[in-house]
């Protein structure tokens, strides 16, 4: 990872044409602050990303690929992306779950289909391929019910006529005996001729039942199942926070005085590397406060969701993940993880081998299972796709607990906040 920093620093020197023009543009990333010989483990993930995008940027490509650029990036630094995309005269292709983002930047979207694997372009932002998907969605429906009323009633029409061929076969209209043999010639070519039209018929049903002509059944794209169940109560005072200093060396964040409520949704935002994840840190106990107190409230049950899902075991697999915590049995494991989208060998993948999304489900499933009534959450959702993230936003608003996120996506903030937390100038307001 060092190595890969160390050679766009190298191209990102080599596109200017002297150290001021970098100087610049490092300062209009807010990554001025630091020694040309600060190691990059030193940068909070937002800030790796900055210095990516400036390397990339300051190189005037003419096709820009994006794969998740928005992940860890503060507002500011999203306000800016897309303000320099929207003048951006190249074209790009950007991977992204970030709606407000694509709401703000693009005109038209790729959408990739699991099952038929095939891409369908839709114009307009994503408000828009929105409104397209579900008129797409309500066509489809309408066309497979349509075949369903069909198959019906051809099902029903090949009975009605296959009856009357057994009828004319065996019923009344048997030929009597000394019936001369134009007539009994005329009767059986009339029951055949019965048979074929059934059979005429039945063979449409097939095909639109099995053959080329037949429309599968419409079916929702997979999206997680989230359930917080009942959870126990905890005090009123769910954190009291007075007189922090938090930092290393030095303090990121001086006199924080805050109290969160049982049931409060709060977010806390802010720019990359103002001490947000180490405040979140502090309060779990994994850093010592450099002055002041931080208490948890009575009856409280923390569960807390790593930025990178770090605190998952990376030898184990999801099943022995979630079935070591005691809490379920072998068939309830299973069951439970299948509601995150872990099915069949897949809950055997080693967790260090799972993608950064696959890790985030697995983190959920476990704090859905262990009924914690206080989630602090790290970016739960950079790693969502936006099924999945719709699916994360309506399980935390029936959430009876207390949460505390850090999170940097707009459109999850308008729908999920009822409380915001801003760390502005070493302080929180």
């Amino acid at each position: 990872m060092q190595q890969e920093y160390d050679q766009l620093l190298t191209r990102l020197s080599a596109s200017m044409n002297d150290q001021a023009s970098v100087a610049g543009m490092l300062h209009v990333f807010g990554l001025d602050a630091f020694d040309a010989d600060t190691p990059i483990t030193h940068l909070s993930g937002g800030q790796k990303t900055r210095l990516i995008l400036a390397g990339i940027l300051m190189a005037n490509p003419q096709l820009l690929l994006l794969d998740e650029p928005t992940n860890h990036l503060d507002i500011t630094m999203l306000e800016w992306l897309e303000n320099w995309l929207n003048h951006y005269h190249g074209a790009a292709l950007i991977v992204s779950h970030d709606r407000t983002f694509l709401n703000n930047t693009v005109n038209a979207i790729l959408r990739i289909d699991t099952r038929s694997h095939q891409i369908k372009r839709y114009e307009g932002n994503y408000t828009e391929y929105l409104e397209q998907r579900l008129n797409e969605q309500e066509r489809e429906w309408q066309t497979y019910q349509n075949q369903q009323e069909e198959i019906a009633r051809l099902t029903a029409s090949a009975a009605q006529v296959r009856s009357k061929a057994t009828f004319r076969k065996g019923g009344k209209s048997d030929v009597k005996a000394g019936t001369d043999g134009f007539t009994a010639g005329f009767f059986k070519n009339r029951a055949l001729e019965t048979v074929r039209r059934a059979k005429s018929i039945e063979k449409r049903v097939d095909r639109l039942m099995t053959g080329e002509d037949h429309i599968d059944k419409p079916k929702p794209d997979w999206e997680m199942k989230i359930d917080f169940s009942e959870i126990p109560e905890s005090g009123r005072d769910v954190l009291v926070i007075e007189n922090l200093v938090i930092g290393y060396q030095q303090p990121l964040l001086d006199e924080i005085n805050l109290i969160l409520r049982y049931g409060q949704r709060c977010v806390l935002t802010g720019e990359n590397g103002s001490g947000k994840t180490t405040l979140i840190k502090t309060i779990l106990g994994q850093m010592p406060a450099l002055q002041g107190s931080v208490r948890l409230g009575s009856n409280v049950k923390v569960g807390y969701m790593a930025q990178e899902q770090e605190n998952l075991p990376p030898e184990l697999n999801p099943y022995e993940t979630l079935y070591r915590l005691g809490i379920m049995n072998e068939t309830q494991t299973r069951y439970h993880l299948a509601k995150f989208l872990f099915k069949g060998d897949d809950v055997f993948v080693p967790n260090q081998n799972l993608s950064y999304g696959e890790r985030a489900r697995l983190t959920l499933a476990c704090l859905v299972a262990e009924g914690c009534n206080f989630l602090l959450l790290d970016e739960p959702i950079n790693h969502l796709d936006i099924p999945s993230r719709t699916q994360f936003e309506q399980a935390l608003s029936a959430f009876q607990g207390t949460i505390l996120a850090v999170i940097h996506d707009r459109f999850f903030i308008e729908r999920f906040a009822t409380e915001i937390w801003q760390v502005v100038n070493h302080r929180i307001n």
